[in-house]
């Protein structure tokens, strides 16, 4: 998602005082991958599901919903997409595949839609890889993390296409914090809203992933 967007509309909208806490934004994530032949990887499915309060943030600052049926219209869906796939060319949207201990480099999303599902925004869209990748016995991860832990993701679930190979798996591996995470966790509860940690990419630290494994 395009964070730079959303953050400097979430921190004009502190609707009545100044928010504390990291993280601000709390997402539900669903992931799942699309295989061609050989066991080649080539495109990862992503849907994410904003917080109730997020939600309502983005209905105001956006002007959703203004004949108030409940719904979104073509013109809604517009404005969410513009701020959640039009991303800038260095920005790689919260989203990390590492293969063999590396970065591996995605492309732009693709086929994007937007719902209300349970009156929360959720967003959904493909991320082909940029050169498709064979999956073995070693992992490859997937994660989504915001490198400055204003935003919050849960992988809930990880799902693959009808023409996964058999002996594929996705597991989800849930971040669980150490006692010295722990301690990191209560320090950035206490940044405010436009402050940031110290430590660099510390998003990382808290991230749920998901295991690819084939055979």
């Amino acid at each position: 998602m395009l964070h730079k967007f959303w953050v400097i509309m979430l921190s004009a909208m502190c609707l009545g005082g100044v928010t504390k806490a990291h993280p601000h934004v709390f997402v539900d994530a669903r992931t799942g991958f699309i295989f061609g032949s050989d066991q080649q990887l080539e495109t990862i499915k992503i849907s994410w599901r904003y917080d109730e309060f997020t939600t309502l943030v983005l209905f105001e600052t956006l002007e959703l919903d203004q004949d108030q049926d409940g719904q979104l219209n073509d013109a809604d869906r517009v404005k969410i997409l513009e701020g959640e796939t039009n991303w800038p060319k260095d920005y790689k949207g919260d989203i990390y595949l590492e293969v063999l201990g590396q970065d591996y480099p995605l492309g732009r999303p693709e086929a994007a839609a937007v719902m209300l599902n349970a009156n929360q925004i959720e967003v959904s869209f493909d991320l082909p890889l940029s050169q498709p990748v064979r999956v073995d016995s070693t992992p490859i991860f997937l994660r989504l993390y915001d490198p400055f832990f204003y935003f919050a993701y849960t992988i809930v679930s990880a799902k693959a296409s009808p023409d996964l190979p058999e002996d594929c798996e996705a597991q989800i591996v849930l971040f669980e914090p150490t006692a010295a995470e722990s301690i990191v966790q209560d320090k950035l509860a206490a940044l405010g809203r436009e402050d940031r940690s110290e430590i660099e990419n510390v998003g990382r630290l808290f991230s749920d992933e998901v295991q690819l494994t084939c055979g």
